[in-house]
């Protein structure tokens, strides 16, 4: 954990803290930063409806290029994906660019961009089993979600290093590094994780949170823990979820009950199994708990000013963190939109022509009407099916009525953390400690815990 400072006078005053750095220097920290909160942190009011300003430039550009957004969804899933075929079994796979490597994803990823692909075009062209190409299930990938997440991804990938690239994650995490300690029992620099998380994708937090086990700042315990219960989806596709229920018009109440309700859950179920039985070990290739940067006598904000400092300093170019942007965003792209189609496509159909979900999802009825929550029987299989992938309580809430549900059910999709489609994926090959059946269990009770929550917290806000 984070060292302590010996007495509060050796604590320096926010204005010598200051003198350390150039003019220069602060502005780069300052400037990105501010633009990067007027961006994505800071409450607007548009039409009488409280949101976000990323929110607003992303339904902008949706409404403005929207005639052309379907073709531009199948095209992004069928093209990139035949490139993939030609260069993962030819002689170009050796070429080390980092544009040809975008098209060598290995032979797993390459059968699931084309799998996902001819789906794709099977949807597009409506050709081939009907299951497939149904607009309630291929469809709504094709003509609902695909066209939404494309200018999330992109305008999010071009953006977002306002806040993680100039230092904000380093200067708020270290502020908030002392609660971490004290109301989680979690080391300090876990609130950058968490920020990492938020600010960027879960992914992130979590590779995050691996690469810091791996380096002996957390033991196997803390990784298991940080990994699970602070690796949220980030804000632009918590609103990407909100929208697809029909709910955005209430982001900022919803977004409030969201952030509560994962408070709850991390203080609660890293004190149940599977997380309690963790052993307190660190990584064998490094054996002990190594120190953090905070040097001697050093203060939380001077401390969080420094590493702000330092990152800002070593940012790229405006120039270079737009092409990496870009080439982000389309490695993104190229990759989850098969991989959603094939995921969303099949569970989809088996939501729509089977009753496997209605069946598991039974003995969750009465525990969401005891809730008071509305057309339980529908809302039931599809909280159930976020197991598969984030955005499937969305897509499959979106017909309910009732406004508390719907509310409910997007909130359950962010806090719930684990999902298939990613985060447990790449949580198994992480090495932390964490097992299928773990997950499993921590999936559960994350979505118990967070149903009560969320459910009186949303009658609240909208009754």
């Amino acid at each position: 954990m984070l060292e302590q400072p010996n007495t509060k006078a050796s604590v320096p005053e926010a204005g010598s803290v200051l003198g350390q750095y150039t003019t220069q220097q602060l502005l780069r920290f300052i400037i990105p930063t501010l633009l990067g909160v007027l961006l994505f942190l800071t409450p607007i009011s548009i039409d009488g409806r409280m949101t976000i300003m990323i929110a607003f430039v992303i339904d902008y550009v949706n409404d403005v290029v929207k005639p052309m957004m379907v073709t531009a969804t199948a095209a992004v899933a069928i093209i990139p994906s035949l490139i993939t075929l030609l260069v993962s079994f030819s002689p170009l796979k050796n070429i080390q660019n980092r544009f040809v490597q975008m098209f060598n994803p290995g032979l797993g990823w390459t059968l699931v961009r084309i799998i996902g692909a001819v789906l794709m075009a099977m949807v597009y062209f409506e050709v081939g089993p009907e299951w497939v190409w149904h607009r309630n299930t291929g469809g709504v990938m094709l003509y609902d979600v695909g066209p939404v997440v494309l200018a999330i991804y992109f305008l999010s990938a071009i953006l977002l290093p306002l806040l993680t690239d100039y230092g904000l994650m380093e200067f708020i995490g270290s502020l908030v590094s002392r609660v971490f300690e004290k109301l989680f029992g979690l080391p300090g620099r876990a609130a950058v994780d968490c920020l990492a998380s938020w600010l960027s994708a879960s992914s992130v937090g979590i590779i995050l949170t691996t690469q810091q086990y791996r380096q002996g700042f957390y033991s196997s315990r803390e990784a298991c823990t940080i990994a699970t219960n602070f690796s949220i989806v980030s804000i632009a596709y918590s609103y990407l979820l909100l929208k697809l229920i029909g709910m955005e018009h209430v982001f900022i109440q919803w977004y409030i009950a969201v952030a509560i309700t994962g408070v709850i859950c991390a203080l609660i179920v890293p004190k149940l199994p599977p997380l309690r039985g963790k052993a307190q070990t660190y990584n064998p290739a490094v054996g002990k708990q190594l120190k953090t940067d905070r040097r001697e006598g050093e203060g939380l904000f001077a401390l969080g000013l420094r590493r702000a400092v330092e990152r800002a300093d070593n940012a790229s170019s405006p120039l270079e963190q737009l092409k990496h942007g870009l080439h982000v965003s389309a490695d993104i792209a190229i990759s989850i939109y098969p991989a959603m189609m094939l995921v969303g496509c099949v569970g989809l159909a088996l939501i729509e022509f089977t009753s496997l979900f209605q069946t598991l999802s039974l003995p969750l009825v009465p525990y969401l009407e005891l809730l008071q929550l509305p057309e339980a029987d529908k809302a039931a299989p599809a909280l159930l099916a976020g197991i598969v992938d984030s955005i499937m309580p969305s897509i499959l809430g979106a017909s309910i009525e009732s406004e508390v549900t719907r509310f409910v059910m997007a909130g359950v999709a962010v806090t719930q953390i684990i999902f298939f489609t990613e985060a447990a994926i790449i949580l198994i090959k992480a090495d932390i400690g964490l097992r299928l059946r773990d997950l499993v269990l921590i999936y559960f009770l994350r979505v118990f815990i967070s149903l009560p929550v969320l459910s009186v917290l949303g009658h609240l806000m909208l009754g």
